[in-house]
């Protein structure tokens, strides 16, 4: 079973721990694909809650996913135990570039998943508001002074933000 672990204050940001489940297989006896993606779209859950989101009253403010882009670098099979890091690479008052890496227990890289999102609130996109751009900007900020670019990003649409890596 998943669960999300409370992130801590180190510059890149441990939001999900969890481990590879019997029916997470392909017919292959790896992890299947879209367990990836539901990792990851955990993993953006977990930071947006760190952001404020409150997902009960989500039509008051939340980020929705535009583009996606996962590359899989190593196989898991169950039982493995997995770990999920997160990034900021951009923002500006909208959209937000998200960065995961997905490791094994041993610190193997299995899968990083590159995620551009937008600030919707009732059907709309909006501007976040301050006390989220806040947070955004104390996380985006303490990563782009201690941490490079990951050599992998870039598939996902680099829009004109306001402020990237």
């Amino acid at each position: 079973m998943t669960f999300r672990e409370d992130a801590d204050q180190s510059i890149r940001l441990r939001l999900w721990r969890g481990v590879v489940l019997e029916d997470w297989l392909d017919y292959n006896g790896h992890m299947t694909e879209h367990r990836y993606l539901q990792v990851f779209g955990e993993s953006s859950d977990a930071l947006y809650e760190r952001l404020g989101v409150d997902f009960r009253r989500a039509v008051e403010g939340a980020y929705f996913t535009l583009e996606t882009h996962i590359r899989h670098c190593a196989e898991a099979k169950v039982g493995t135990e997995l770990s999920s890091e997160t990034e900021i690479l951009g923002y500006d008052q909208k959209r937000l570039h998200i960065y995961h890496t997905l490791r094994d227990g041993s610190g193997k890289l299995l899968a990083t998943g590159e995620h551009l999102a937008i600030h919707v609130a009732n059907s709309s996109a909006t501007l976040a508001d301050e006390d989220k751009l806040e947070r955004i900007r104390n996380i985006f900020d303490r990563q782009r002074i201690s941490l490079p670019v990951p050599d992998s990003t870039g598939s996902v649409l680099k829009a004109q933000l306001q402020n990237h890596r």
